[in-house]
């Protein structure tokens, strides 16, 4: 299966004019992704926020906690929606009290997040059919073209790259 082809490719060519979420967030980046979940257990659920420009915005991901279980939630994503719920007009204020009121009552929450793609990284993945292996090479650090000189070959096998992805990413880095 090739995950590249269910991205929204399109949205990252340089002639598609920008998309507004709502009139209280910025312009959304030319490549965006969504990461979309319904959080549910016991105890905390051990998302510390910080607001940027009053968007609630993911700082960090307690240990042990039930956000610690969702490998896809990543620091700096923009809450956007909370239980079906566009809060991207409320105050950061009153969106950590809507949370924080519908986790304790509940012990359930859904949440989508708004999470910026590092442009570069996204444009060499793309060109080399690789792009199903995006999340891994930012797991891995990669924040600019030279990062990928770092990638050893163990990585690649630790990503489930087969052989012949394994030749593709070799036009990105021919030392592995």
């Amino acid at each position: 299966m090739n995950k590249s082809k269910s991205f929204p490719i399109n949205l990252c060519e340089k002639n598609i004019t920008q998309i507004k979420k709502s009139t209280s967030l910025p312009e959304l980046d030319e490549c965006s992704d969504f990461y979309e979940d319904f959080f549910e257990g016991d105890g905390p659920l051990g998302i510390i926020f910080f607001n940027k420009n009053d968007n609630a915005v993911i700082k960090n991901i307690k240990k042990s906690t039930v956000a610690d279980e969702y490998y896809h939630l990543k620091i700096n994503m923009i809450l956007i929606n909370i239980d079906g719920v566009d809060i991207t007009h409320k105050s950061y204020t009153k969106t950590l009290s809507i949370i924080k009121k519908n986790w304790n009552e509940n012990g359930r929450i859904y949440l989508k997040f708004k999470k910026n793609i590092n442009l570069i990284i996204h444009k060499i993945l793309l060109e080399y059919d690789l792009l199903n292996y995006y999340d891994d090479f930012i797991d891995l650090g990669a924040k600019e073209l030279s990062d990928f000189d770092f990638v050893e070959y163990d990585d690649l096998i630790k990503m489930g790259m087969n052989i012949s992805e394994i030749t593709l990413f070799k036009n990105i880095n021919p030392s592995i």
